[in-house]
């Protein structure tokens, strides 16, 4: 049941759960371009790019036995600074919670965050496709489609689309 979780800020300490959590993703889907699993020690030099203030942000979603069942984050849309005033939004959750309102609970916690930096305009949402969980989440909290990159990534022998989906920060 997800009304047990707690929804809070990353700490130093979930990164191992936040790498194991990931990796499922890298190993067994294209949900991620990865290719590689991450180690802790790697996965502490992502994190450190976060904070609790500010357009990069990471939220995890917490049992009360402290497992990790999910994160959501915002990161950098694209390295040029004009886009500052832009995040790319991500949401991962364990095997088995799909379906259960996890995800949703935690792009509302990371959106709630996000309401306090007032340079931000646009949030974006990049999904590989096809992924009919993550667009109905998406398109769920307000996000529309803007385009399509057709077959810009290659996994699994594969090339796959990727979607990109937006939202304005205040509509």
């Amino acid at each position: 049941m997800t009304d047990d979780l707690i929804i809070r800020a990353a700490v130093d300490e979930d990164v191992p759960q936040l790498a194991d959590l990931y990796n499922h993703y890298i190993i067994n889907t294209p949900a991620t371009f990865d290719l590689e699993p991450h180690t802790v020690p790697e996965k502490r030099a992502w994190f450190a790019k976060f904070s609790d203030s500010g357009p990069y942000r990471v939220m995890v979603a917490v049992e009360p036995s402290g497992k990790i069942v999910g994160h959501s984050y915002s990161s950098e849309l694209y390295p040029k600074a004009a886009y500052d005033s832009s995040v790319a939004t991500s949401v991962y959750l364990l095997p088995g919670e799909v379906g259960r309102g996890v995800g949703t609970r935690l792009w509302y916690a990371l959106y709630d965050e996000l309401l306090k930096v007032d340079e931000l305009h646009q949030i974006f949402a990049l999904i590989t496709l096809p992924n009919e969980a993550s667009v109905g989440m998406t398109e769920k909290v307000g996000y529309t489609l803007s385009g399509i990159w057709k077959e810009c990534g290659r996994k699994f022998d594969q090339y796959w689309d990727v979607g990109i989906w937006q939202r304005p920060m205040r509509p």
